[in-house]
């Protein structure tokens, strides 16, 4: 059987690539914006207004809805690449200086639009791409591998947020020394679940202890179930709604045990506080010990497709990336 593709004579595979290389360096584009500037201003990250209108037209198809729900899906490619150019130094150590990326990014419009208006463009336009791609290739990365590089408080006292779930940790970091610290215990028989709260920070942060209200730090907040305890997901989403809006990402495991939760400190650590016990109450009414929810890898993914661009499933790279596992980001 052809395919859907081999059916369109008139399809020009080269142009194909290309566009579909523009949509991965875009989506990727502006994961950057939404995570740097959400963990820079809390929830008013961004001035909705700027695509209410667009999101609202959007919604208003009910016969064709869509989970898109990031004001950042509803900007232009034009109107994203201003945030990053007017907060330059968020973005600064992960892209070229600043004149060579707009240099860049003026043919990457001219490519684009090409595409969108059926031009069969240069030869040259994917190499053209794909070597801007190579360019930031590690820029990425470490954006990426940022966000997952999580390491704990200590003394856990010292913080409000990680002193009032430390006893929800058997397993947490406990001090063998002077300056020394490790992490080992033993987990009662009868604990169904465990939470562990640490934090990262972006690298453009300034390095501090003082990590309430502080812009660029993240609470990075895990709940693991134990045994054969495993969460329903889409419950646990469904009854967390409340607090959503706050939150920077769900991340879902493929075998259901876990959910990760990032928070950013900006908003405070009484706000973050509410927060975690809101999750915690709702581990109780989440939990499944059935064999036939959220169980694989494709379920828990296809799961995370079906709701807003916060939650995140196994195959996404910011549930998993870390600073030990070099790699290609884009692959180009």
């Amino acid at each position: 059987m052809l395919s859907e593709l081999e059916k369109i004579p008139e399809v020009n595979k080269e142009s194909l690539l290309v566009y579909t290389r523009l949509w991965q360096l875009e989506k990727w584009l502006r994961e950057m914006v939404y995570i740097e500037l959400k963990s820079k201003k809390g929830r008013n990250w961004i001035k909705f207004k700027t695509t209410e209108n667009k999101y609202e037209a959007d919604k208003k198809l009910q016969h064709m809805p869509t989970s898109d729900k990031n004001p950042l899906s509803y900007l232009t490619f034009s109107e994203l690449t201003k945030y990053i150019n007017n907060n330059w130094e968020l973005f600064s150590m992960y892209l070229p200086p600043q004149n060579l990326w707009e240099a860049k990014l003026e043919e990457v419009v001219h490519i684009r639009n090409r595409i969108a208006h059926y031009r069969k463009g240069h030869s040259d336009d994917l190499n053209r791409l794909l070597q801007l791609m190579r360019d930031i290739d590690n820029g990425f990365w470490r954006f990426c591998t940022s966000y997952n590089n999580v390491y704990p408080i200590l003394p856990q006292d010292r913080n409000p947020v990680t002193k009032k779930y430390v006893e929800l940790d058997p397993f947490a970091y406990k001090q063998v020394g002077d300056k020394e610290w490790a992490m080992f215990g033993i987990a009662p028989e009868s604990l169904r679940y465990m939470v562990s709260v640490n934090v990262s920070n972006r690298e453009w942060a300034e390095k501090t202890e003082q990590i309430d209200t502080t812009v660029g730090y993240i609470y990075d907040v895990k709940i693991i179930m134990r045994k054969e305890n495993r969460f329903d997901y889409k419950v646990f989403l469904e009854r967390t709604v409340s607090i959503h809006s706050e939150v920077l990402h769900f991340c879902l495991d493929a075998f259901s045990n876990s959910i990760r939760v990032t928070i950013p400190a900006k908003i405070g650590n009484e706000k973050v506080i509410e927060m975690i016990d809101v999750l915690i109450e709702e581990v109780e009414y989440s939990m499944t010990q059935s064999s036939f929810v959220n169980t694989d890898n494709l379920f828990v993914q296809a799961l995370s497709e079906e709701w807003p661009e916060y939650v995140l499933g196994p195959k996404n790279p910011l549930t998993f990336l870390d600073p030990s596992m070099p790699c290609s980001f884009f692959n180009a």
